[in-house]
């Protein structure tokens, strides 16, 4: 079966992966809900993704703490706040405190980005902060209500519903933020970090000048622009040095840095370690 719903209330510590969990990449309709799923409990929960899903992973905090790591950022993730995970990026969570209670629907399709795009919902390390007064649980029951059906139009009705939950998140976050996202410039450095990008470039895009493009960034961000473009470039330099032979000169071209021992320098102030170091320690 193609979508499911998944529900955990367990009563001990729970490490897991989700690797294979009903993880797929489709582009046979615009939008295509692979997973609900309902975490309420009073145990640990820890989750690493050594190599990221294909489909997008979407989690809604209504109790607890979780502590994020992902797409080149590590944040604490409070209640009422919502965050996004792009496919194929790795990450790890773990939970905080005596309970833990979130939802979250793991999305594909032909449309998805260009969706969030349109309800300026950008991806993790960003957080949104929704508005306390949003109706998102309800959109969620909607949702879970739907995988009980199993019908013909499962699928559909998944789709639609799950359109109903951006539109709401879009709502919540411009009641809460003033509507002042920057996805479009967050999109397009994911894309092409490894480019020689422009900080002026990136603030045309959002079409603020630069030194309001640089105080919204590192509010919604919690670091700046070139520290965020940095940061990618480093996980995916740390990524190549775990998963390939690549000469490692080879990889700091790849990362976006022409000048190797640049690339040495930076990638030690981040890890503590030169980039042969790390690799011989991961052997």
């Amino acid at each position: 079966m193609k979508n499911c719903l998944y529900v955990k209330n367990a009563n001990r510590i729970v490490t897991h992966t989700e690797v294979n969990y009903n993880s797929v990449e489709s582009d046979d309709a615009p939008i295509i809900v692979n997973v609900g799923s309902c975490v309420n409990t009073n145990i640990e929960d820890i989750c690493f993704n050594k190599s990221g899903r294909l489909d997008y992973y979407l989690i809604y905090l209504i109790e607890g703490k979780l502590r994020v790591e992902a797409n080149g950022g590590i944040a604490d993730v409070k209640e009422g706040e919502l965050f996004i995970i792009p496919p194929k990026v790795p990450y790890r969570y773990q939970s905080f405190g005596e309970h833990i209670y979130f939802l979250c629907v793991h999305f594909t399709g032909s449309e998805a980005q260009k969706k969030l795009d349109e309800y300026k919902i950008p991806l993790f390390p960003s957080i949104s902060a929704l508005s306390p007064k949003n109706h998102l649980q309800k959109r969620f029951k909607s949702l879970f209500d739907a995988f009980a059906k199993n019908d013909d139009f499962l699928e559909r009705e998944l789709a639609i519903l799950f359109e109903r939950i951006l539109i709401e998140i879009s709502r919540a976050i411009n009641e809460k933020e003033g509507g002042l996202l920057l996805s479009k410039s967050i999109r397009f450095i994911n894309e092409h970090y490894a480019d020689q990008i422009k900080i002026p470039e990136l603030a045309k895009m959002e079409g603020m000048c630069v030194t309001l493009y640089n105080k919204l960034f590192k509010k919604q961000m919690g670091i700046t622009p070139t520290k965020y473009i940095m940061n990618l470039r480093i996980q995916h330099a740390i990524d190549l040095l775990e998963t390939s032979d690549m000469p490692i000169n080879e990889i700091a071209t790849m990362c976006g840095y022409s000048n190797f021992n640049f690339f040495s320098r930076i990638f030690k102030s981040c890890t503590e370690k030169s980039p042969s170091a790390y690799r011989k320690s991961f052997q």
